[in-house]
């Protein structure tokens, strides 16, 4: 259920189904759980066959997901691997939990200026270890559930944290203009990776986001500046803020773009591309 005054809340939790599946199915992380696969495999092997998209189901269902045949999970709970591993997945809850009361007034505030659009409500993030590697979730489900637990995410938490803001804001867009997914990529990127991180953190985080966008992030850019709000004045100060550089006088400020949601911004630079996205004018 939504808080009231909120924008939007999250819930951490370890599903014991979740994590035994993932343990099962997503690639071994280490020799010993490579083994107990293969010894589940091979005296087990009508079950595991049976489970292999059980993971749908339990995302769908979560709490109230009751297996036709618990037996591999039954077995898997009893070993020591997966004890030791729901005892790390439940530290890295609780510090996901930790960083997100620490900064989810402020992250509220500026998800709302940010976004503009109707309050998000309720997620629940299904945390994995981060060992496991994934981030998994079913489009359209009511219930707002997404697996999450990425490698590399233990030692700066507040970053982890806007990896899963930004996997609910992809949630959140679906398949909006899904003809232009590079578009809508970049501009989630420059909406959570880079704003919201750089407002959260102090620091300018628009160096991050990915890689093969890179360029096309800087040509949204200008155009990502009108839709915070900038004057001409302004733009100079963020330029310097995030070094990123463009000539000023080349674009007409578009004083509409502060009155859209991201929606509607989305929609402007798709429709507008063909003068936005001029990758032979760009320098480096």
């Amino acid at each position: 259920m939504k808080v009231s005054g909120e924008y939007m809340n999250i819930e951490f939790v370890v599903n014991d189904y979740l994590l035994a599946w993932y343990l099962l199915f997503r690639p071994s992380f280490c020799e010993e759980v490579q083994k107990l696969k293969e010894k589940l495999w091979n005296n087990h092997q009508k079950q595991y066959i049976s489970m292999q998209k059980e993971n749908i189901e339990i995302l769908k269902y979560t709490q109230d997901f009751i297996p036709d045949d618990d037996t591999l999970y039954n077995l898997i709970f009893d070993t020591e691997i997966f004890k030791d591993l729901k005892k790390e997945t439940e530290k890295y809850r609780q510090k996901l939990l930790e960083v997100w009361d620490k900064n989810k007034k402020n992250i509220n505030q500026n998800l709302d200026e940010l976004l503009r659009i109707k309050d998000i409500n309720s997620y629940t993030i299904l945390v994995i270890n981060p060992k496991i590697d994934v981030v998994e979730f079913i489009k359209s489900n009511p219930k707002k559930n997404i697996s999450w637990g990425k490698k590399d995410t233990e030692n700066n938490l507040l970053e982890a944290l806007i990896h899963i803001l930004y996997t609910i804001l992809k949630y959140e867009i679906g398949d909006f203009q899904k003809e232009n997914s590079e578009i809508v990529t970049a501009i989630l990127d420059l909406a959570i990776t880079n704003e919201l991180y750089t407002r959260i953190s102090g620091v300018s985080k628009y160096s991050l986001g990915y890689k093969k966008l890179r360029l096309l992030r800087r040509q949204l850019y200008p155009y990502w500046l009108m839709y915070l709000g900038c004057d001409k004045e302004e733009l100079v100060t963020y330029m310097m803020r995030d070094q990123i550089a463009f000539d000023i006088d080349k674009y007409t400020i578009e004083k509409g773009l502060r009155k859209v949601d991201l929606y509607g911004f989305i929609d402007f630079c798709c429709k507008n591309q063909k003068y936005i996205i001029r990758l032979d004018d760009l320098a480096i």
